[in-house]
């Protein structure tokens, strides 16, 4: 190759972290006729701010970060020169971190054997082995390991363009403090932070993972499987499906799949969760005259936080239009926040918690400012499970039953369980856009909630319990109680823009002429079907 076809090729490896390692390492995603998928996919589009990887065992995750450390030292990823230094002297560092020594060296010991080609020898100025391993670049550039032992003190001291933290799972409720104690900190401009990790349960690492899956700005999640890496063997394979056959089923699914499972016992489903979360939907939606809408507040004491919850109920499913959440602010800005958020949605009578002695205070003070309140007790652990109970049955309305599947339970005996319908369909009542911290408060809520934050889970609640009451649908009042304008249509019916009017089949959950259904018995009671749901079911008298 002469100088500007070499030029080329530099510059078009360093856009390609794939070809790179086609090229130049010891290993590739690429090789022996096959693509690992998962890699490829990961070494090119984790690019945010930070980057979560969460397979099953076995997917190659210290080879493929390997990989992404050596690209990112031998190109000096995200560095720019600063007038003080030129590319080729420019300090850059990147670092693998995890809960031990041991296991933070196994990328290491990946990326030696990955610059064993002729092609990298020549890019390698030294590898040290004490006092801690690194790899030094011909450009400076420098690859540590470090454990995160002792609250991260080996890691601090240092600028990083790139920290992974490898088995993050493992930190189980300290990856949060790494992370906002020391990690963050040490980043250099344009740097990026990978967590990698098969998952131990819903731990710190779930409440990173969980934005990236749930499309938070700045991060990026990928999930994966054994069975994505094509380089293992079939007898491989085979053997640790036997090893795991009578295992508990939820050992399986996170050692083979890499899916979080709860080690005590979630309120809300992952399948609620992601029916209900929404990428795309607006965080905040003006008031619109004729639509219905309902509002309820939790009420901060202490140190709690005081968190408002505004939703559009004029169509199912509902849509979390507008949410508030302070605290440690005088109770006059709660007071106006309340009387303003009411005003804006035409909400005659919202909701709050009055548990306790507050809440009797702030019905009284908004009361004397000209706004009257539902004021509700949730004053024992029976009437908020009730509360949770009625907001889970919401997350699954109109949920059917496609199938049965069998699995194996926990003592390793075959028995058949339902198979519902899958994300994605028009199933379930809520809508909600990916508010961080809506996504950590019900992804990791538990019903012995004392040690918690769950404002924002029981304020949804107390908002949705006003038009749901865990079987059926209570019709709000047009202008009344819920507010929203002087549209005399019921909530779950519609005009639509021929003028005819619509109304969804308790069924099926499609809307449908109101003509063309009927009213019938059925084990829920009276429910208007359209005629496929009302075949064999009797009418009403």
């Amino acid at each position: 190759m002469n100088p500007d076809q070499i030029k080329t090729r530099w510059a078009q490896m360093r856009d390609d972290p794939v070809l790179f390692a086609d090229i130049m390492l010891a290993k590739s995603p690429r090789q022996k006729g096959k693509e690992h998928a998962g890699q490829i996919r990961w070494l090119t589009e984790a690019n945010a701010s930070i980057n979560v990887l969460v397979p099953g065992n076995r997917f190659g995750k210290s080879v493929v970060e390997a990989m992404r450390h050596i690209h990112h030292c031998v190109f000096k990823i995200g560095a720019q020169p600063d007038g003080r230094h030129s590319w080729r002297t420019m300090p850059y560092e990147t670092i693998n971190v995890s809960i031990s020594a041991d296991q933070a060296g196994i990328a290491m010991d990946e990326a030696v054997r990955l610059c064993e080609t002729p092609q990298m020898k020549p890019l390698v100025k030294r590898i040290y082995s004490t006092p801690f391993p690194r790899i030094i670049f011909y450009n400076g550039a420098v690859f540590h390991c470090r454990s995160a032992h002792e609250d991260g003190k080996f890691i601090d001291g240092h600028a990083y363009r790139l920290v992974s933290v490898d088995e993050a799972g493992w930190l189980k409720n300290d990856l949060k403090r790494l992370m906002n104690g020391v990690i963050i900190l040490r980043l250099a401009g344009g740097g990026m932070i990978d967590l990698i990790g098969t998952p131990k349960g819903y731990t710190d690492l779930y409440w990173y993972a969980n934005r990236g899956l749930r499309g938070v700005e700045g991060y990026y999640t990928q999930r994966g499987s054994i069975y994505d890496n094509p380089f293992l063997s079939k007898e491989d394979l085979k053997m640790r499906d036997e090893l795991l056959a009578q295992a508990d089923p939820r050992l399986r699914e996170q050692v083979l799949y890499g899916d979080f499972v709860s080690e005590t016992g979630m309120a809300f489903t992952q399948d609620q969760l992601d029916q209900t979360f929404r990428a795309g939907l607006p965080a905040h939606v003006p008031y619109r005259k004729d639509h219905r809408y309902v509002q309820a507040w939790d009420l901060g004491r202490r140190t709690d936080w005081t968190v408002g919850a505004t939703f559009d109920v004029t169509s199912a499913p509902y849509q979390l239009v507008d949410f508030q959440r302070l605290q440690k602010v005088p109770w006059e800005h709660i007071y106006n926040l309340i009387i303003a958020k009411s005003k804006e949605y035409d909400i005659s009578l919202p909701v709050i918690d009055a548990t306790g002695p507050v809440g009797d205070v702030i019905e009284e003070e908004l009361a004397n400012r000209g706004l009257f309140v539902d004021a509700q007790k949730v004053s024992n652990q029976q009437l908020k499970t009730n509360l949770v109970n009625t907001l889970q049955s919401a997350m699954d309305y109109g949920r059917a039953t496609i199938g049965v599947r069998t699995v194996l339970d926990e003592a390793g005996f075959a028995r058949e369980v339902p198979s519902m319908d899958p994300v994605g369909g028009e199933w379930g009542l809520l809508r909600m856009p990916p508010i961080p911290q809506l996504l950590d408060e019900f992804g990791g809520y538990e019903l012995d909630d004392k040690k918690l934050v769950q404002d924002s889970v029981m304020a949804v609640a107390l908002a949705i319990q006003q038009i749901y009451d865990g079987s059926v649908l209570d019709r709000p009042l047009s202008g009344g109680l819920y507010g929203g304008g002087a549209d005399p249509l019921p909530s779950n019916e519609r005009m639509d823009d021929s003028g005819t009017r619509l109304k969804r089949c308790a069924g099926c959950w499609k809307e449908k002429p109101i003509g063309v259904l009927s009213t019938h018995k059925t084990e829920k009671g009276n429910l208007d079907l359209c005629p496929s749901c009302a075949k064999d079911r009797p009418l009403t008298a």
